[in-house]
C-alpha cells in the first residue's frame, strides 16, 4: 500500500516538473484544441487477481496463480471508458468490488475507476 501512494505521489511531481517551461509545445503542431485538452489515459496496473469471478476478492502486488484454483492471476488494469470491462475499487483489498457503472466503492467510498483484466 505505501509502495502505491509513494509511486503516485512521485508520479505526479514528475509530472509537474516535466510540465514547466513547456507551455508552447504545441506549437507548429496540427491539432484541434479538443485534442490539446484531451489528457492521454495510460492504462496502469493496479493489482493481479484471479480471473474467475468467483475468486474475484483474491488478489496480489505480484504475479503467480490463485492460492484457491491454481490459475495464473491476470492484471487487474487502470484503462480509459472506452477500453473498460467494470468499474472497480484501487485498493487492492477490495478487489472485489465491481460495477458496471461508476460510483463509490461500498466499503471506503473511493471513486470506483474504469478497469479490465488482461493476461500478463
Amino acid at each position: 500500500m505505501k509502495r502505491i501512494l509513494i509511486t503516485s505521489i512521485l508520479g505526479v511531481i514528475l509530472g509537474l516538473t516535466a510540465c514547466q517551461g513547456k507551455k508552447d509545445s504545441h506549437e507548429g503542431h496540427d491539432l484541434s484544441k479538443n485534442e490539446m485538452a484531451k489528457p492521454a489515459v495510460e492504462e496502469k496496473l493496479v493489482y493481479y487477481t484471479c480471473p474467475m469471478e468467483s475468486h474475484k476478492h483474491v488478489h496480489s502486488q505480484e504475479p503467480g496463480n490463485c492460492p484457491e484454483c491454481g490459475m495464473k492471476m491476470v492484471q487487474a488494469v487502470m484503462t480509459p471508458v472506452e477500453t473498460a470491462d467494470y468499474y472497480g475499487c484501487p485498493m487492492p483489498d477490495h478487489s472485489h468490488v465491481r460495477s458496471d457503472k461508476p460510483g463509490n466503492c461500498n466499503e471506503c467510498g473511493m471513486e470506483l475507476k474504469p478497469m479490465r483484466l488482461q493476461q500478463g
